[in-house]
């Protein structure tokens, strides 16, 4: 007996397999000598012969007895071809449209360690579409500068703000160009901000964990975070308070003079880490 399970993975049945794998073989064939020779009992046959007719495989001859034949398998192969074209064509759309309704879902994952942050940080850039906003250190910019640059050359907008010197072509750099800033800062936090929908958040320290997410609120803090940032930046830059490459003790001055001049107290600034961290840190040093 042959064996067509070859009709079966291009979505025949078994039974149907061997019917026009059987006609293909002997060209013509009545619905008695169709059973004899497939192996598909006569309470069957008629049943399947019906099925391959409906799906085009099969083509009816009326006489008494009526007989059978295959369309060509040249033929049912273009057939089957053009109708999983088909299929996959709307299976993509459907997907597509399915994923579209389901990007806007908030969600946040934590990404542990340096090489899967990397990863996760190029991924984003790459998909860019608009507009990219960062709050970087030049260490951390140099391994995704490559990956920015080629988001500019798309057309992409790219925002930097950084206490150190960075410096690339097409992008807006805000900049306070401190020389000793590695001594400056308790954390080196990382905020990279795509199209104003999904961000990605965290501080180098033991585990380097970092924060991928796509709620909203936490985005619009990431971003209020680099946009006050910046006003803090280009206030100190049109009150000429600080020169260029200045060091740590000069910008600490600087914020110091602004915080009195504004009535900000230490009490407003308990989340002000890095003034605080060096204000103890000078403390403490004094004391010895």
């Amino acid at each position: 007996m042959n064996s067509f399970e070859f009709l079966e993975k291009l979505g025949f049945s078994s039974n149907e397999a061997k019917v026009y794998g059987t006609l293909i073989k002997h060209k013509v064939l009545n619905g008695y000598e169709i059973a004899k020779l497939s192996g598909v009992a006569r309470s069957l046959v008629y049943e399947v012969i019906n099925r391959l007719i409906a799906k085009g495989a099969v083509i009816r001859i009326d006489g008494e007895p009526n007989f059978y034949k295959p369309i060509e398998y040249q033929d049912l192969i273009r057939s089957i071809k053009e109708e999983n074209e088909k299929n996959i064509a709307c299976a993509e759309r459907e997907l597509q449209q399915l994923a579209t309704e389901n990007a806007d879902v908030d969600y946040v994952m934590n990404i542990v360690g340096e090489e899967k942050y990397v990863a996760k940080a190029k991924e984003l850039i790459d998909s860019a579409q608009a507009e990219i906003s960062l709050s970087i250190w030049q260490e951390s910019f140099e391994v995704l500068r490559s990956n920015i640059e080629n988001a500019i050359s798309r057309g992409v907008k790219v925002y930097i703000f950084t206490f150190e010197s960075i410096s690339v072509a097409g992008a807006t750099v805000y900049s306070y160009n401190i020389n000793d800033v590695s001594t400056l800062f308790p954390y080196r936090r990382t905020t990279i901000i795509i199209d104003g929908r999904e961000c990605l958040v965290g501080e180098e320290g033991d585990r380097n964990v970092y924060v991928h997410t796509r709620n909203h609120s936490v985005v619009s803090l990431a971003t209020d975070e680099i946009v006050l940032n910046v006003f803090w930046n280009k206030l100190i830059e049109k009150e000429n308070l600080l020169s260029k490459g200045c060091f740590g003790a000069d910008f600490l001055q600087a914020i110091h003079n602004l915080a009195e001049r504004y009535g900000i107290t230490d009490e407003m600034t308990k989340n002000f880490l890095v003034y605080n961290f060096q204000k103890e840190k000078t403390q403490n040093g004094k004391k010895r």
